[in-house]
Formats: structure tokens, sequence, C-alpha cells
């Protein structure tokens, strides 16, 4: 058995524990200065080398030393941990004792697991720990670590540690205050800061907290006593309603609500608010209170309504803009047949006297005049031609649109059969056209392929011999069509020109053209929300595309 070892009676011990309580670091209320107190007297008056406090971590984990005073050196660097896992038997001991008195640590099977890998390293013969009890739960320990011949502890040793683990419970409960204290302080003064009305009420709707804001937006003053009003004293008859019927049955069925209400509802101080309502219940599932937050609508409201407004008059303007377009395109297509009448009727007078001038009167008629006779009738001829292209381009702009499944291929095929006279030459016709079922007007995307395929059978005439070849490939959810010909092609620096109105495609003077078409499928491809371009050069081949970026069902 170890020599029995006394370095304090009693009346030390209960000096030791005075000296604690009136010290400055004790009264200061800063927890690590509180535990080196602590530590330092406990180890003075105990006579033991080292004394630390140590923290459990959350979960029973581990045990982490915050403040540690060694005889020798004074107030050590802690840092030091211990492994639940590792040491189980030491753990079990803490939780199932007010203190674990161990005079030969080495051996005693409540610490041996420790003697390798802590006790023997520091030297450490006998401890004594005292758990430390906060609230009914172990939340660390105070160890006395004793160095040289194995020590008895006595009853006055146990009972003193037991009140260092007591002083340390004591700063840990003072320092978790704190940070409580900090904390509602911190939210105090968000709460307080916030342009939100933020209000706590009873069960029974009686205000019993309320931050400035929300005084402000109820009209109180800043020293008015709350508790007298219940929440109901600031609605209307319909916000009344919606309290008793959705919003606190939502609360106390759901624990929250969320909307818009009116505060003093139907007088001059009306006030729109968001209300962000929950109930709060206490731990045994009571409703204990009420929390609401109120934000004045006010201004999103008086946006919302010019928004309204503004949109309403949009609309108006859309309308009245979109009934002006339509009467313009009438009148635009009226235009268009009335010019088309009065021009061809002068036009056809001119044609006719012509062919009378050259049928009764060529042969006395001098060869530069016969010229002059068959330039009249070319130029009418051409005349004629462009009045019936610019009615085409006035009716593609204001014809209304028929969207229906359209099989490509079908579509092709059929617009083959149209030209089949000009394709009976030596034209070398290759068609590749990927199967289909396109949403898009037939019409416009058949005069879209006839005008380019009436361009490719112009422009490759000369060529031996003209070869033409149209496709069709699936593009994502939509179509491209392209047409083809070894013709005399174009400068791309034209490009962008081609598609305008009377502009000709450049050629060798031979061929013949308004300089509608192609305008006329730029048009047709805008109202099937389509895209046209074309890629050549001069004297080689020369395509043009159509792209339908949408419509292919699958």
């Amino acid at each position: 058995m170890g020599r029995l070892t006394g370095y304090a009676g009693l009346h030390d011990y209960n000096r030791a524990i005075r000296d604690i309580a009136a010290s400055p670091d004790w009264q200061s209320g800063q927890f690590l200065r509180q535990m080196g107190r602590v530590v330092e007297v406990a180890a003075r008056f105990m006579g033991v080398a080292r004394v630390g406090v140590w923290r459990l971590r959350a979960g029973g984990k581990a045990l982490d030393c915050l403040c540690q005073y060694d005889s020798r050196h004074g107030l050590v660097e802690a840092g030091q941990s211990l492994d639940a896992k590792r040491f189980p038997a030491y753990f079990a001991a803490l939780a199932h004792n007010r203190a674990l008195d161990a005079s030969d640590a080495l051996t005693d099977a409540r610490t041996a697991e420790m003697a390798e890998p802590y006790l023997l390293p520091m030297h450490i013969v006998s401890l004594l720990d005292a758990p430390i009890w906060l609230d009914g739960e172990m939340v660390g320990v105070v160890c006395h670590e004793h160095i040289g011949d194995p020590r008895v502890w006595r009853d006055e040793d146990i009972a003193f540690t037991g009140s260092m683990g007591d002083f340390a419970a004591m700063a840990m409960s003072q320092a978790r205050y704190q940070r409580v204290e900090a904390a509602r302080e911190r939210l105090e003064r968000i709460i307080d800061a916030t342009p939100d009305m933020v209000a706590i009420m009873a069960p029974d709707g009686y205000l019993i907290q309320m931050n400035p804001a929300g005084r402000r937006l109820l009209g109180l003053s800043a020293d008015a006593n709350i508790s007298g009003y219940r929440s109901r004293d600031f609605l209307g008859e319909h916000t009344t309603y919606l309290l008793d019927t959705e919003i606190r049955p939502a609360l106390l069925n759901a624990g929250h609500w969320t909307g818009e209400a009116m505060l003093r509802e139907g007088t001059p101080l009306a006030l729109p608010v968001s209300v962000v309502a929950l109930a709060h219940q206490d731990a045994q599932g009571k409703l204990e209170y009420f929390s609401v937050v109120l934000r004045d609508l006010t201004a999103q409201k008086a946006i919302q309504d010019e928004i309204e407004t503004l949109n309403n008059e949009l609309e108006a303007r859309v309308r009245a803009r979109t009934q002006a377009l339509e009467t313009a395109n009438r009148n635009l297509e009226s235009f268009a047949y009335s010019v088309s009448h009065d021009l061809k009727a002068p036009l056809r007078g001119i044609e006719g006297y012509g062919r009378l001038l050259a049928q009764d009167y060529r042969d006395a008629l001098p060869e530069e005049a016969r010229e002059y006779v068959d330039l009249i009738r070319q130029a009418s001829e051409r005349m004629d031609r462009m009045i019936e292209d610019i009615l085409a381009y006035s009716r593609v702009q204001v014809r209304e649109m028929n969207l229906r499944p359209t099989d490509v291929q079908e579509l092709v095929r059929r617009l083959l059969v149209e030209f089949d006279p000009q394709l009976r030459t030596d034209v070398e016709l290759v068609q590749d056209v990927e199967p289909g079922m396109l949403e898009t007007d037939r019409d416009g995307l058949t005069q879209i392929l006839r005008n380019y395929l009436s361009n490719a059978l112009k422009f490759s005439r000369r060529a031996s011999p003209p070869r033409i070849r149209i496709e069709g490939r699936r593009q994502g959810q939509g179509y491209r069509f392209a047409v083809a010909d070894n013709g005399i092609g174009f400068d791309m620096r034209y490009h962008d020109r081609i598609f305008e109105i009377f502009h000709r495609l450049p050629n060798d003077g031979e061929t013949t053209g308004t300089g509608i078409g192609l305008a006329l499928v730029a048009r047709a491809a805008e109202r099937l929300h389509g895209r046209v371009w074309a890629e050549s050069e001069p004297g080689k081949l020369t395509t043009f595309y159509f792209e339908q970026t949408n419509g292919l069902q699958p």
C-alpha cells in the first residue's frame, strides 16, 4: 500500500476555496482566468505535480485540455486530447463516479489503459479526477496528477477535488450564460434595427414584445404599454375574418402561415403588409407563443399599380397599333390591286399597239425602228412581270398563315412535278431529302423552294450540262433545305443585298428578272421564323438555303 500523504487539512481546503471565490481572477468572469486560478490553488494545496481542466466534446468523443498548471513551471500550454474510443474504461469511470481516485493509476483497472500512451511518458503515478457536471450532464473533468510514490487519497482530498469540479462547473455555466446572453443581445440589436415589424404574442393574441419598427408601423409610441393590445385590435373586418378562418388554424395545425394582409383596413391609415407568422411550442409540445414579421408593402403596391397601369396603357397601344397595322395592310393590298389594275390597263394598250405595229407595218419600218418596236414589247412584258411580282410580294406579307403538319418529301415531289417541263431537258437533277413531318405553312414553304428552283434553272441554263441538287436535312428540332446549281454564281460581297427588293443577282446580262423573287423568299422565311442565306463563287457552285428552326415532329 502506498504511503499516506496529506498536504492540507479541511481547514486549509476551506481557506483554498475561499481564496478562489474571492480572487480577482474568479470575479473577472473570464473563463480561462477563473480556471487558471482554480488549477493553481488546487495544485498548491493538494501538493500534486499538475492540475488540468478538460472539456468533453459534444457527443462524448474526447476530452480536450483547456487549462493546466504545472507546479514546476506554472501555467503551461494546453491542447492535449484523450480519445474516448482509446480509453473506454476511463471514460466510463468518469461518467459513474463523483470522483475517480486511482492511487496506483498504472495498475488500476479504470486507468491502466492510459499507462503507455499517457501516464508513463508524463511520469504520473496517481490520479484524482473530479467529473464536471452541468445540468445533469458530464461536460468535463478536473484532473489532479501526482508524480512520485503512489498516493492514497483521503476523504478530504476527494471532497476538495469535488469542490474544484463544482468551481469548474460554475465557470462553464457562467461562460455558457455569457455566450447565450451575447447571442441574445446581438439578436435583439438586429431585431431592433430591422425596418420590418417583429413581434411576439401570447397564445391568446396579446402582445408580449415588439421592436421599434413595429411600434412605428402600428402608430404606437416608444414608451406605450403594448401588453393591453391584441393583434386583432389593428385589423379590419376582412382581415380579422382571415385571422380566424385561415391564419390561426394554419398556425395551430402547420405551425406557420405566410401571405398578405391589411392593417387598419377600412380607415385612412390602411396599410398593406406581408406576413410571416410562426407558432412556437415548448419541450412538451404545448403552444408557448406566436412570432410574426410584417413588412410594409405600400411602396411595392404603388410600383405594382404603376406597372399594371403601364401594362394596360401598353396593351391599349399595342391593340391600337395592331388595328392600325391591319388597316394599313388592307389598304396596302387594296392599293396594290388598284395600282396593278391602273398600270396594267395602259400597259396592255402599249403592248397591243406595239404588237399591231410589228404585225402590220414591220416591213415598212426601217431596221432601227423595228428594233425599237421589239424593245417596247420586251419592256412591256418585263413591266407586266414586275407588277405581278409586286402583287405577290404584298400578298406574302398579309396572307394568313396556315400551319399544319407537312411531309417534306411529298412537298418536294409536288414541286418537281410543277417544274417537269423544264427538268425534262438535259438538266441533271439530284434530290436527297430526308423524311420528316414539319409543322409549317405549306404555301409559304413551297413559294421559297419554287423561287430557289426557278433561279437555279435560270442561272444554270448555259452550263453543260446544267446540274441541280435539292437537299433536305433534319437540324435538331427544325429542318434545312438547300438548292444548289452549277450556274454563273455571284460574288459573296453582294450576299446581304440579294435578298433585298429590286436587287438582281449579278449575271452575264442575258438573264431576265425583276429583283423581287429573292426578296419574296426572305419575307416568306421571316414569317415562318426561319432564315435564308446563300453560298457562291462566280462561275462555280451556288447554294441557296432555308432553315426553319423548329416545328419538326418526332
